[in-house]
């Protein structure tokens, strides 16, 4: 009888809570989820520490100098360092530009209005500038509320304060953007521009010594086709 009555108790012993709480279960694990980066959707996406540095490169060997300030810019226009960016017809300027910042270098100002005439002539209407020279002084005061905007000094300082550089507005429709990217992918590889699609506009920086050749289709695409490996641009 004492065979089958210490069955019966180890029986009641393991399958009595008491042990029940001493059965440790591995804790469950949970996979971490991780976000992937978002690629990029622009044409022209800024590098970091490269883009806004080789512009400033370019500038220093054109003898494209800082503005300190709004005098400094009222000097360069009496030298003829800096040129108006007049309205009319085939180039329009942002309201919300300030008229004493309406102006940049003259190889600017050429090739912006060069680029407008072609575009209203396929579409219209001009293309608008919304920024152009902008002094030392007024990055300062832009970064105070605008956190994405460049130095206001130093090696990654804006290429605005040299009157190399205008923004151009995106605002526009599927075929006016696919129509200006190509431009821009064509004057990029010849050198003649810096450029860089932000969420606004295009941000458009121009050599002095690298002239506008005549363009023609064929070169155009053929120059998109090789650098987007036959990714048309998308809208904006």
């Amino acid at each position: 009888m004492r065979r089958p009555l210490s069955i019966i108790a180890l029986l009641v012993f393991f399958f009595s809570p008491a042990f029940a709480l001493r059965v440790h279960h591995a804790p469950k694990t949970h996979k971490v989820k991780t976000k992937k980066a978002k690629k990029s959707d622009k044409m022209f996406p800024a590098i970091r520490l490269v883009s806004v540095l080789l512009e400033n490169q370019a500038g220093d060997e054109m003898g494209a100098y800082r503005y300190d300030n709004e005098r400094d810019m009222e000097d360069a226009i009496e030298r003829g360092e800096l040129v108006p960016i007049d309205v009319s017809p085939w180039l329009a300027v942002s309201k919300k530009l300030p008229p004493n910042r309406r102006y940049a270098r003259p190889e600017t100002v050429s090739f912006i209005s060069d680029l407008s005439i072609e575009f209203d002539r396929n579409f219209g209407h001009p293309l608008v500038v919304d920024s152009a020279v902008r002094p030392v002084t007024v990055q300062k005061k832009l970064l105070r509320w605008n956190r994405c905007a460049a130095p206001a000094t130093g090696e990654r300082a804006s290429s605005h304060e040299r009157g190399t550089t205008v923004d151009i507005s995106r605002k526009m429709t599927k075929a006016e953007y696919r129509w200006l990217v190509t431009r821009l992918f064509y004057y990029r590889a010849i050198g003649k521009i810096y450029v860089i699609e932000e969420r606004a506009c295009f941000h458009i920086f121009v050599r002095k010594d690298v002239p506008s050749a005549e363009t023609n289709t064929s070169v155009i695409d053929d120059t998109i086709q090789e650098e987007t490996n036959g990714v048309q641009p998308s809208e904006p």
